[in-house]
């Protein structure tokens, strides 16, 4: 037992210094996590979990081209790091507009890891019109293990 949860427990702070040692269990698990972002021409949904402070395990996202008017839908994920900084993952996941208004298409992701906290993620969807922009953003999902 460390330092810190040696004077947890002499507080009071049981249940805490077992959660920071690792008891609970939580850290191998991984913290589940998602986020939506939806506009008239697409829709899309991210799940993964968190692993640690920098890290998730395998991203999951389904894209769905709703409106077939000619250009593709895709999706990406963002992460926020704890100095403020947006961080884009390195895949995009694609419906083309051939599949519009189907049943969408889901796709399996790399991990993502990086040397900082990343303390948000987050999916966007947009439209590849190659005129302004047409991207929608998601709700941050708050890494606790950050």
């Amino acid at each position: 037992m460390g330092i810190g949860a040696a004077a947890l427990l002499a507080t009071g702070g049981m249940a805490t210094a077992v959660a920071q040692d690792g008891g609970s269990g939580q850290e191998a698990r991984g913290v589940k996590a998602s986020s939506k972002a939806n506009a008239k021409y697409a829709y899309a949904h991210a799940t993964w979990k968190w692993k640690g402070a920098g890290s998730t395990g395998k991203v999951k996202v389904y894209v769905n081209d709703q409106d077939c008017n000619g250009y593709s839908a895709y999706a990406w994920m963002q992460f926020r790091r704890a100095t403020g900084q947006t961080v884009d993952g390195d895949n995009y996941y694609w419906n083309s507009d051939s599949l519009c208004k189907g049943k969408g298409q889901t796709r399996q992701g790399p991990r993502f890891s990086d040397d900082f906290n990343v303390t948000h993620g987050r999916v966007v969807v947009c439209q590849s019109d190659w005129g302004p922009d047409t991207c929608k953003y998601g709700k941050w999902h708050r890494n606790p293990k950050a």
